[in-house]
């Protein structure tokens, strides 16, 4: 996974131009990001809405080690590599939003301080 194809998965089409853009610019990069925190663009047709993070990863099934992608509003976690019991970790301690691309096809959103989740899933596109 890498921040493309979690783009590719998790944002609405008519929005994915525009993050690529912003992401690519240092200074509008985390100003972007801090939207994770309450609005994010999520593509509808691939979202499943959850009233808590930890209700949306209770319903998939991720082996503790698989490498995941995070995109993060938290600095110190954003655009990084680390297992998915090591992301799911780094997320809940900054408390910031948070998206977590597990395959072209999963991801999870973290809402702030975990105050809804989503499970994105969709076909590989």
């Amino acid at each position: 996974m890498n921040e493309d194809k979690l783009i590719s998965l998790a944002i609405e089409k008519n929005q994915r131009a525009r993050y690529r853009e912003l992401l690519a610019n240092n200074k509008k990069r985390y100003w972007l990001l801090g939207k994770l925190n309450h609005s994010p663009p999520l593509d509808p047709k691939y979202t499943k809405w959850f009233s808590s993070f930890t209700k949306a990863i209770q319903s998939i099934d991720v082996p503790p080690s698989t490498e995941v992608y995070i995109l993060s509003s938290a600095t110190e976690i954003d655009g990084k590599h680390m297992s998915f019991k090591e992301a799911i970790d780094e997320v809940l301690s900054y408390g910031w939003g948070a998206i977590i691309g597990i395959s072209s096809s999963l991801a999870v959103y973290y809402g702030e301080e975990g105050e809804r989740g989503a499970i994105i899933k969709g076909s590989q596109r």
